[in-house]
Formats: structure tokens, sequence, C-alpha cells
């Protein structure tokens, strides 16, 4: 019987999208080894089409015509990590109406006048708080979960303050530091914000002295601009990090897609 029912497997697979109607009338069946049977194979199917899709991301831009891949890349990621995500024209239609306020805001504004109103305005409509950095759960790191909850990883709280920016009509591109993340508003003075700590501004010089006293000699590539693509390699192994409590093949899928990433 096992090996009937892994050829049975291997055949629904082959047949992709032809298997799904027949898949979802079994995963409701009466008996339950065959509704878990089926929606594993549901689940391996919509794993397959994600990474072949993230293969096909355009994330060769920084400004504000890459935030929609941007997040369909970061909404990809969430789904390999969780069944029932939200899609990403809804989160980017929640997140366009707060770019649409803060355009006219910053309209005539200096740069640090429009960090600031960034700042104070994704506070005010989104409540964030920062997690506890020792003790960093998947949720913390998932893009949509963080949304709602208010509560977030450095990397998943950038991700809303650079997307809202740059929908406002900034220039902003993510900058990793170790076990930390921000963002980088550019300008005639470009500014160095942390989303982790309130949207905060950080001297770069700072941010440079932290560097050398912890270890880290490379100043410059840890402060440099990130493409998309390295952005969403970073938000992927932060949530593969912080999913040790599940299964191997969420982390598997993880693994596989910033390698297609890293490959493209």
């Amino acid at each position: 019987p096992c090996a009937l029912q892994e050829s049975a497997r291997r055949f629904l697979l082959s047949l992709g999208n032809q298997s799904v109607p027949m898949l979802r009338e079994g995963a409701e069946a009466e008996h339950m080894a065959t509704r878990m049977r089926c929606r594993a194979v549901l689940r391996e199917i919509e794993v397959r089409e994600l990474l072949q899709r993230f293969g096909g991301l355009r994330l060769g831009q920084i400004g504000r015509q890459s935030a929609p891949p941007l997040l369909e890349g970061a909404m990809m990621g969430a789904q390999l990590v969780r069944t029932f995500v939200p899609e990403s024209r809804t989160i980017a239609a929640q997140l366009r109406r707060e770019a649409n306020v803060l355009r006219r805001q910053f309209e005539g504004r200096s740069l640090p006048m429009c960090v600031k109103l960034l700042a104070e305005h994704l506070q005010r409509q989104f409540s964030f708080k920062s997690c506890d950095v020792d003790e960093i759960d998947v949720d913390h790191v998932l893009f949509d979960r963080a949304l709602l909850s208010g509560v977030g990883a450095p990397i998943a709280l950038s991700l809303v303050y650079l997307l809202v920016a740059r929908w406002a009509g900034l220039s902003v591109a993510g900058v990793a530091l170790p076990n930390h993340f921000l963002i980088r508003i550019h300008g005639p003075r470009p500014l160095l914000v942390d989303p982790f700590h309130g949207g905060r501004v950080i001297p770069k010089a700072d941010c440079a002295r932290y560097l050398r006293a912890t270890g880290y000699n490379r100043v410059r590539e840890h402060l440099r601009d990130l493409t998309d693509r390295e952005l969403l390699i970073h938000y992927l192994r932060s949530l593969h990090g912080a999913s040790h409590r599940r299964s191997q093949d969420v982390r598997i899928a993880l693994s596989q897609a910033m390698g297609i990433l890293e490959a493209s």
C-alpha cells in the first residue's frame, strides 16, 4: 500500500494544476488519512509553483517602481511558511493608502521632516512595537503578521517603512547590519533610519563605531545599499532562522527560494 500511495502521489504531482480539483475534493473526504494525503500533495504543488515564481520576480531596480515585486516576493516567502496568507494586492492597497496620505504631507518638506512624518504616521496607524530580539518568532518576521499585530523584527518593520516611503515618492534602500536592519532614504544628505526603534535617524558615524566596536571592520560593505534581490534574500534568511519550530519541509523550501534568488 505504501508503494502504491507513493506512486499515486508522484502521478498527481506530475499532473500539477490538473490534479488540483480532485485533490481539493479529496481534501474534504470523510476518511482522515485520505484528507491528510490530499492536503499534503496540494501543499507540494503550491510550494513548487511558488518556487517557480521566485525565479520570475523582477527585482533589478531600486525606486518606487520596484515596490510591487518586492512586496510580492515577501508575501510569497510568507506562503512558504504558512498556507493561508493575504493576497499581495490586498496588502499593497493598504500600504498605498498610507503612502498617498504621506505623499501630500511630503510636498515642499525637507528630507528630515519627511522622515519624521513617515515615522509618526506609521506609528499612529499601526502602533508598531519592537519584538524581543532574543526571542524572535517567525510571526515577528512574517511581513503580513507584523503588519497585523504591530510587533515585528527589524527586517519586517523595515519592509513596511521602505514600501510605504517608496509609494509616497521617496527613494529608499535596505541596509543590512549584523543582527539588525535599517533603511536609507536618499536625498541631498541621505539618512539612515531605524524602523525597529520608532523610525529614529541613526548617524552613519554611530553605525561605523558600532561595527568596529563589535569586530566588523568592513564598514562600507555593511553600510551599503542592498538591491531588492539582496533584501529579499535577507528576508528569507530571517524567516529560515526563525522557523526552527516549523517542519523541515518549510526550511527546505525557504533554502530553495534563497538559492533561486542568489542564482538569478
